[in-house]
C-alpha cells in the first residue's frame, strides 16, 4: 500500500464511520462539479424528488475525506451536498451514479432508494471528479500521529558588514515524525489498529548572515543626506533610514587600483581579500581599519563606504579598489571628500 521510501509515503488520517440514526444537524459541503462517465457496471439514476417520509436520516457523526482517505471534517449531523455534483455511491458491490440536487446525503440515498442497515457505515470522499459515498459494514482508514521538531536559527557573522545588516541565506523548516496507523472498523466500532509506516523528516535550520561592524554601511548603500556640525563632525543618513556619524571630513587625492595590474595581489596588507569597499592608504595618514565614506569633489563619482585595509601609497592619497582596469582608467585621479566615520 505504501510504495517507495518511508519519507515518500503518503500521509493519511483515521476515518470513523457511523450507522444510520436520527438526524442532528447539517454540515454544508461545497464541492466543484466534475461530471464524468461512470464505471461500466454502474447504474445512472435520473434525479427524482423523494417521497414524503422516505428520507433515511444519518446522525451522530458524518465524516468527509479526500481521495487519500485523509479526514477533512468530522461533524455531528448529515452532510449537505451542493447541487450539480457528480456523485458515485459504492454499495453492496455495485456503483450507482447520480447528480446531486441541493440535498443532504441522507436525502440523496433516499432518492436513489438506498437504505443502509443500522450496522453499516457511511463515508463521504471528496474526489477531483466529484463525490464518492461508500456504504459498508467494514471500512479501512488511516490515522497519522505526528510530532514536530522545531528548526533552529543559526547566525553567520560577517566582519565586513554593518551590524544592522541581516540577510537570510537559507530558509528553514520544521522536522516532522509521523506514524501511520491502519484502522479497521466493523459494524460501527474500531476492531483493529496497527502501525504500517513511519515518515521522518529532519528539521532544516534557518541561516542568517549578520554584520558586526558598528556605525558602518555596505559599499553601495546610498546616502540621502549629509549634515555637518560646526566642529567638522556630522551625520550621514542612509536610504534605509540608518544614521551614521563621522568625526571629520577631509580632502584627499583619489586614485584607483585593481588586482592583477602591476604588483597588486588579491590579499591586502591586513590579510583580507581585495574587493570594492577596500581602500589603500598611508598608515601614517589614515590608520588601518579606519572606516570612510568617499565621494569625488566634482560630483561625478561616489565610491561609497570602505575600510582602510591595504597600503602601498604615501601621503594624502586614498587608493580605491575596483573590479577592473577599465573602471580604474575611467576614475583616473580625482580630488575626493573622505568622511572619516566614528
Amino acid at each position: 500500500m505504501f510504495e517507495g521510501s518511508k519519507k515518500a509515503a503518503p500521509l493519511v488520517t483515521r476515518l470513523i464511520a457511523v450507522a444510520a440514526v436520527p438526524v442532528l444537524s447539517l454540515l454544508a459541503l461545497s464541492l466543484t462539479p466534475h461530471p464524468t462517465d461512470s464505471d461500466a457496471s454502474a447504474a445512472y439514476v435520473e434525479p427524482a424528488e423523494p417521497a414524503a417520509g422516505d428520507v433515511t436520516v444519518l446522525a451522530s457523526e458524518v465524516f468527509l475525506t479526500n481521495a487519500s482517505a485523509q479526514l477533512l471534517s468530522r461533524e455531528s449531523g448529515d452532510l449537505e451536498l451542493a447541487a450539480g455534483q457528480s456523485v458515485t455511491v459504492d454499495y453492496q458491490d455495485s456503483l450507482v451514479s447520480a447528480v446531486s440536487q441541493e440535498e443532504t446525503v441522507a436525502e440523496l440515498l433516499a432518492r436513489l432508494e438506498i437504505q443502509p442497515s443500522p450496522l453499516e457505515m457511511v463515508s463521504v470522499s471528496s474526489q477531483e471528479d466529484g463525490v464518492t459515498i461508500t456504504i459498508d459494514s467494514e471500512l479501512v482508514f488511516y490515522e497519522n500521529v505526528s510530532s514536530v521538531e522545531e528548526h533552529e536559527v543559526i547566525y553567520q557573522y560577517n566582519s565586513q558588514k554593518p551590524d544592522w545588516y541581516e540577510s537570510v541565506i537559507q530558509e528553514g523548516s520544521n522536522g516532522e515524525y509521523t506514524e501511520v496507523y491502519e484502522v479497521i472498523y466493523q459494524d460501527g466500532a474500531e476492531t483493529s489498529r496497527h502501525l504500517v509506516d513511519v515518515v521522518d523528516s529532519d528539521p532544516i535550520p534557518t541561516i542568517i548572515e549578520k554584520g558586526t561592524i558598528a556605525n558602518f554601511a555596505n559599499n553601495g548603500d546610498k546616502v540621502t543626506n549629509i549634515s555637518a556640525n560646526a566642529d567638522g563632525s556630522g551625520t550621514l543618513t542612509l536610504e534605509n533610514g540608518e544614521v551614521l556619524t563621522y568625526r571629520e571630513a577631509r580632502t584627499m587625492r583619489g586614485t584607483a587600483y585593481t588586482a592583477g595590474e602591476g604588483k597588486v595581489d588579491t590579499v591586502t596588507a591586513t590579510g583580507t581579500t581585495v574587493r570594492p569597499g577596500v581602500v589603500a592608504v598611508d598608515r601614517n595618514t589614515l590608520p588601518l581599519g579606519t572606516k570612510v565614506y568617499v565621494v569625488s569633489n566634482d560630483g561625478a563619482y561616489t565610491y561609497g563606504f570602505a575600510i582602510a585595509e591595504d597600503t602601498g601609497v604615501r601621503g594624502n592619497i586614498i587608493d580605491l579598489y575596483m573590479n577592473s582596469y577599465d573602471e580604474c582608467i575611467q576614475f583616473g585621479v580625482r580630488d575626493c571628500t573622505v568622511y572619516i566615520l566614528d
